[in-house]
Parts: C-alpha cells; sequence; structure tokens
C-alpha cells in the first residue's frame, strides 16, 4: 500500500485520525518537556507571581517582557489554580501548542482537503522547534496562534462563511490578542495588504478586522492607563528597550553589510530545530511554483513577506533596528510552511509517493527526535539539586543575578532564600558562601558583552574551600565557602 493511500484512509476518518495525532504530540511534548529556562520565563514568571500578590508590574524591570499582559495573565491565573511550578508555568503555553496542531488541519481542510490537513497536523505535531517551545515559557508560540487563527477566521469568511461579517471582526480580536502576547503578531498585516494586492479588491468588512485590533489595543491603553497612567506605556517601553538592546548589542551584528543581511539563512540552514524542515519547505515551494491549487499562493502570501520582513525589516518604529536572529521568531510563518511542505508530500506524482515522500517524513521524524533529545532542556535541573543545600546557608551568600531570579522562582517566591549579587569584587569578601553558577554566568555574558564579573569568578582563591559541586564539568555549579 503506498503511503498516500494510507492518508487517504486515515481521511475517511478525519477527526479520528486527528484525535491520534494530536495524542502523539502531546505525547511527544510531555517526554520532551523542557520547563522553565534561565532568562525571559523568569521575568514573565515573577511578573505573574507579583500580580497574584498584589504588587503589579515593576515599572523599573524588564519592560519589555512584562508589558506583554497576553501571557502574563494567563499564567498568573494557572499560578492561581495550580501554584507555582514547572507544568502550571508553561500550561498556556502547552495548550496553544495542541491548539496549533488542531488550527493547521482546518487550515488545510479549508484551503486543500482533509488529506493536507491531516499531513500537516502530523509534520507539525513533531516539528522539533514546536516540540522545543511548548514547554517553555516564552510568547512565540501563543502569539503565532492566535495571529494564525485570525488568518483562518478571515480565510473563513472569504472561502465558506462570504455573508458572515462578524468573523472578520473576530479575526481581528484573535491577531490583537496574539500582539498582547508578543509585538511580532501584527507583522501579519503584510498578509493582508498582500491579499488585498492579490485579489485586487477591497471589501468593506476588511476594516473589521483592523477594528477588532483596535479594540483589543483599546483595551490594554486602559489597563496600563491605571497600571502606569500611560496608556500608550507598553508602546514606549518596547521602543526603549529595542533602543538600549540594540546599541548595547551592536545591532546585534546585522547592521554588517553584507555578512549582517544573511543572518536568517545561517539560522534557518544551522538551527537544528529547524533546518531539515525549512530546506524541505524551500524545496517544495519551487517544486510547487507551477502548481494549479489556487489557494497554495495565499501560502506564499503569508510565508514569504514575512520571512523576508523578519530578515530585512525593522522592529522598531522610531529607527533602523533589524530583528535578531533567532529561530523562535520563525513561529510566526509556522502554519503556512507545515501547509506549504504537506501539499508537496502529497502531489500526485508516482516519484513522489513512491519514493520522496516516505523518506523525507521519515529523515524529518528522525532528525526532530535527535535535535529535540539534544536541546538544553534542563537549564534549572542543576539549581533545582543545589536549592536544599543553599537554602540551609546561615550566612551571606552571593550569586550572579539570574541564579538570584532562579532561586525565587524554585522557592515558589516565598521570600526565604536571601542571596546578595555579586560585588564589583570578592577579594575582601570573608566568612560568606559564594555561588558560582557557570552555564548562568556564560549565558549573561553571551547576552551581554559589557557585562563585567568579579575577576575571582574564574580565578577562585586559594583561600575558597570548595563545598558542593553539581553537574557536569564546564556546565557545573560550584559552591565555595570563603573562610
Amino acid at each position: 500500500m503506498l503511503y498516500s493511500d494510507l492518508i487517504g484512509k486515515f481521511a475517511r476518518k478525519p477527526k479520528l485520525a486527528l484525535f491520534a495525532i494530536v495524542v502523539f504530540g502531546i505525547f511527544l511534548r510531555l517526554v520532551f518537556f523542557s520547563g522553565m529556562d534561565a532568562s525571559d520565563s523568569l521575568r514573565y514568571s515573577k511578573t505573574a507571581n507579583d500580580i497574584n500578590i498584589g504588587k503589579g508590574i515593576d515599572l523599573n524591570g524588564a519592560l519589555t517582557l512584562s508589558t506583554r499582559l497576553g501571557l502574563i495573565y494567563p499564567t498568573a491565573f494557572s499560578y492561581k489554580l495550580f501554584g507555582i511550578n514547572d507544568i502550571s508555568s508553561v500550561l498556556f503555553v502547552l495548550l496553544t501548542s495542541i491548539a496549533m496542531i488542531v488550527l493547521v488541519f482546518y487550515f488545510g481542510r479549508l484551503l486543500f482537503s482533509d488529506r493536507v490537513g491531516l499531513m500537516a497536523a502530523f509534520l507539525l505535531s513533531f516539528f522539533p522547534l514546536e516540540v522545543a517551545y511548548s514547554t517553555k515559557l516564552f510568547s512565540d508560540l501563543p502569539s503565532a496562534f492566535f495571529m494564525a487563527l485570525g488568518v483562518y477566521l478571515f480565510l473563513l469568511s472569504e472561502i465558506k462563511k462570504p455573508g458572515n461579517s462578524s468573523f472578520y471582526f473576530f479575526s481581528g480580536i484573535s491577531i490583537g490578542i496574539g500582539y498582547m502576547i508578543r509585538e511580532s503578531a501584527l507583522l501579519i498585516a503584510l498578509f493582508f495588504l498582500c491579499y488585498m494586492l492579490y485579489k485586487k479588491r477591497v471589501k468593506k468588512e476588511y476594516f473589521l478586522v483592523p477594528f477588532g485590533v483596535l479594540i483589543v489595543f483599546a483595551f490594554e491603553s486602559l489597563l496600563f492607563l491605571g497600571i502606569a497612567n500611560d496608556p500608550l506605556f507598553r508602546f514606549h517601553a518596547s521602543q526603549q528597550h529595542l533602543e538600549e538592546a540594540s546599541a548595547a548589542h551592536d545591532y546585534f551584528g546585522r547592521l554588517d553589510f553584507p555578512a549582517g543581511l544573511f543572518h536568517y539563512p545561517y539560522i534557518i540552514l544551522t538551527s537544528s530545530l529547524i533546518a531539515f524542515f525549512y530546506i524541505f519547505i524551500f524545496i517544495a515551494i519551487i517544486c510547487l511554483m507551477k502548481t494549479r491549487e489556487k489557494n497554495y499562493y495565499l501560502l506564499l502570501l503569508w510565508f514569504i513577506p514575512l520571512l523576508l520582513y523578519l530578515s530585512f525589516g525593522s522592529s522598531s518604529l522610531s529607527a533602523y533596528i533589524p530583528f535578531r536572529a533567532v529561530d523562535r521568531y520563525l513561529e510566526v510563518i509556522t502554519v503556512p510552511g507545515m501547509l506549504i511542505l504537506a501539499v508537496f508530500l502529497l502531489e500526485k506524482k508516482k516519484i513522489i509517493e513512491r519514493m520522496l515522500a516516505p523518506l523525507v517524513i521519515a529523515i524529518l521524524f528522525s532528525a526532530s527526535v535527535f535535535s529535540i533529545y539534544h536541546d538544553d532542556r534542563t537549564d534549572l535541573d542543576n539549581l533545582k539539586n543545589a536549592y536544599s543545600l543553599i537554602r540551609g546557608f546561615d550566612k551571606t551568600a552571593y550569586a550572579d543575578s539570574r541564579t538570584i531570579k532562579a532561586l525565587g522562582y524554585i522557592s515558589g517566591y516565598s521570600g526565604d532564600i536571601d542571596i546578595k549579587d555579586y560585588p564589583s569584587s570578592l577579594g575582601a569578601v570573608e566568612d560568606a558562601y559564594i555561588i558560582v553558577n557557570k552555564p548562568f554566568i556564560k549565558g549573561l555574558k553571551d547576552a551581554d558583552k559589557n557585562k563585567k564579573f568579579p575577576a575571582e569568578i574564574d580565578s577562585p582563591l586559594s583561600s575558597w574551600v570548595v563545598i558542593k559541586e553539581i553537574g557536569k564539568a564546564g556546565y557545573e555549579i560550584v559552591v565555595y565557602y570563603s573562610a
């Protein structure tokens, strides 16, 4: 039996097949559970907890992260229901990841057929970028889901419900929610502009989409008027952060010509979480250029403009600040990417049906499991193992800022951990514990090249006594006592 015949057999009972795919996707996400990471996740988590205990948003904190209320409030609600732990921290993200599998199926059904929908859902169920970030507290995946849901509702109005204007409005509401989670959701405006040019028409109902976005924006502005006495607080904070971060990181190295132009191609070809999929997606785009499937071109209107904007556009409205080249930013084009690949793998050509498609699926699945397995999923594990020791300290202790934040999370923000940030020098420190968390320190140095740590971190004094080492060499936590 050809694999295409097998897909056709499953397509006769699409809901049952989709259920099986979703269960498979959940299984992979739980097997390769990541939990909290040591950077953005801690800020989201701390802000969610602060809201629950009535402290609100720290107006002097990492404001771009703290102002993403679309992620902060669901996380805070999850904490209220289930307490502070790794599962409750990522529950909202996990649910949107599962919902994305269902959504991509309905995209395939709307634009093509149940067969395409099931194939796209199956590919997404083990797409390593999705699996890896489905259990991390980041904004990219849930924002991309609501953005994609907005596109689906819009196309549903266009294709199946031409007389129902409410779908256009709720399309805008969904995109607005995506924006509340992460600003990059608004990049989908490029798709709508390209769509109108492609169709050579502008219907009055289309204005309901930006109207829906504005409704959400107005709601958010009212919230920030109460929080910071500034309805545009998020915009101002975001612009300021971008300017400061880009200057500190030399514009992420992307203003260097011509090398800066190739940062995203480099990421696409080297990130194990996306490389194999994207290579075949680009092959599919080339091979399908002459396809008669008109709806296929709608996917290109989504995939190509957003990819080009991420590669060359500005993340700021006040100055040219290119996006960092990060694989998770490509979540905004995951849905069209999976659908493009699904259409290609289901092409009714013998060489594809008999040889190419089964081989591609086998390669993608094998590469996905390998890359997810080797993805760093243990950011806080060593610190959790050291927690009972650190909690029992009866003297002053010092650590880097990221370790201090992580210990706050591990303790459930109970306040029973009192650790000070490193001073400029540790040479004069006596009768105190010193925690050297090597992977966290390396991460802070990578994030900010100007970040300085006491020289004694790399060259411990002979008077320091090693109390405990946790983790493998080069990535361990070392606890010293300075007599």
